[in-house]
């Protein structure tokens, strides 16, 4: 055999198959620093907030408030995360968190509350409350339960 051969004895090795990437969960809505949002803000999903709201925030996810992020809005949440500044009522259907760093002017109604230590909240807190959403189903399952029965002297009118 020569040396220097023409053909080529290494096949060539098929290219590394790409792996997808995990799919993505639940992505979380960021509003950047330096990003200014005013209006009513709503999303069904997590929501990371770094820059400025002014309005109202409603998600049916947790809302994490940035330590340089500034928050001038009546807020609903299922859950919050607050290491920045928020002006205005916050009402969470589950957890409230509230780093050291939180500085809250509103009031805050939660079913649970933790607060770490150098955090300002200034405004009413309540805890453990239901909260409205659940006393309305709950209003609902006992409007559906009742049973309409006639009273006696109304069935009596209504035979004759």
């Amino acid at each position: 055999m020569s040396m220097f051969s023409s053909r080529s004895t290494d096949a060539p090795f098929p290219a590394e198959a790409t792996r997808a990437s995990a799919p993505v969960q639940h992505a979380a809505t960021v509003i950047a620093h330096g990003v200014k949002v005013e209006g009513d803000f709503k999303s069904q999903g997590d929501v990371v907030i770094e820059g400025e709201v002014q309005g109202s925030v409603t998600t049916a996810g947790t809302l994490t408030v940035g330590t340089e992020a500034f928050i001038k809005a009546d807020i609903q949440a299922d859950d919050i995360i607050v290491s920045g500044t928020v002006e205005g009522n916050l009402t969470v259907e589950k957890q409230a968190v509230l780093h050291s760093s939180a500085k809250v002017k509103g009031d805050l109604t939660a079913e649970r509350i933790t607060v770490e230590s150098g955090a300002v909240v200034d405004g009413r807190v309540q805890v453990g409350l239901p909260s409205k959403k659940a006393v309305k189903e709950e209003s609902k399952a006992k409007a559906a339960a009742i049973v309409d029965v006639p009273e006696p002297e109304t069935a009596a009118k209504a035979a004759s």
